[in-house]
């Protein structure tokens, strides 16, 4: 076996994507459908091109600096992977290891270029039917963000990897309650709507928070006082931590969905266990969002409105990935 690595992950996506057949005569179609929408909608991608030509060189370097923390953060993860995989002791010539990790740690940039390819093709030839000589900004366009992005893998090799920290059961990090007598057992499933609010409190460590801190602070304007940075640094740590909680439910109801599978339990019993203290702390974090755009003399309409949009959206979508995860299996 030449690349055992990809290969095993290869197998991995399509076990995972084998339900929905995709066959190989839906990538033109979902091309053309990429034409058309533009197309129909080629005044406000024309504006949107007219604004991104002049700042191409900062949309160059936003991708570049997106790309070298992501692309780091994933090689990292995919090393500690790797180390407690049964694949570390497959014989493999040191060359083919290398660039097998290579194209396993940098998939997404290398995916996220391809996209920028095709919607730069896409739009090129909706401006060819439109009869529209933007050819040129559109490629420079996605030549600097393409650029930026291998830019910024290149980059993240100097980022230093962070020390595997491995959190013991009772980590400091998770909040837990001090039981101080002895109580009846009740069987529930009330500990898997806990379970991902503690995982992102274990994630969530003050060495890795005050590190997201600093391109907050580096981004605030000449003469912002201290409480309106204040302000700023705790609305992007509510959306941070509402992005770890996503990722929390995620993860834990794809994990309790092999454990629970030979258990007798009702679909709808554990969804809503997973979602009722989930969806309460996204309740909690949305009205926090108002009362800090409030601070920041934000009108009583508009702050509400965006504390209820940001608690809707986070329960749909949460409520959306525990459904698709703990959904029932086709036996095949």
């Amino acid at each position: 076996m030449r690349a055992p690595r990809l290969a095993a992950a290869k197998l991995i996506r399509r076990n995972r994507y084998a339900r929905f057949e995709v066959r190989t005569a839906a990538i033109p179609v979902c091309l053309g459908i990429l034409i058309a929408l533009i197309w129909a909608e080629r005044d406000s991608a024309a504006a949107a091109l007219a604004w991104l030509r002049p700042h191409e060189l900062s949309c160059g370097a936003v991708a570049a600096v997106a790309s070298a923390l992501l692309t780091a953060r994933r090689r990292a993860l995919k090393r500690a992977e790797f180390a407690r995989s049964w694949l570390a002791a497959v014989p493999v010539r040191v060359g083919t290891a290398r660039w097998e990790s290579l194209v396993i740690e940098t998939l997404p940039a290398i995916a996220a270029i391809g996209v920028i390819a095709i919607t730069g093709l896409a739009y090129v030839l909706a401006s060819a039917f439109a009869h529209r000589a933007e050819v040129f900004s559109a490629l420079a366009v996605g030549a600097f963000l393409s650029g930026g992005i291998v830019l910024g893998i290149i980059g993240s090799h100097l980022i230093p990897q962070p020390k595997p920290v491995i959190l013991p059961p009772g980590s400091r990090y998770v909040p837990h309650q001090r039981v101080r007598r002895a109580a009846g057992v009740r069987p529930s499933l009330g500990a898997l709507g806990l379970w991902p609010i503690r995982q992102m409190f274990a994630w969530a460590q003050p060495k890795i928070v005050a590190r997201a801190s600093i391109p907050i602070l580096v981004m605030m304007p000449m003469g912002t006082t201290a409480d309106a940075a204040m302000v700023a640094i705790a609305l992007f740590g509510i959306i941070a931590a509402l992005l770890l909680l996503w990722s929390a439910v995620v993860s834990a109801s794809r994990a309790a969905r092999s454990w629970l599978a030979p258990l007798p339990a009702r679909t709808a019993i554990v969804v809503r266990a997973f979602l009722l203290p989930t969806c309460g702390v996204i309740a909690a974090a949305g009205v926090i969002e108002a009362s800090l755009l409030l601070v920041f003399n934000v009108s009583y309409r508009i702050s509400a409105e965006a504390g209820a949009c940001t608690a809707a959206i986070g329960c749909l979508t949460v409520g959306g990935a525990v459904i698709w995860n703990l959904r029932p299996r086709r036996m095949r």
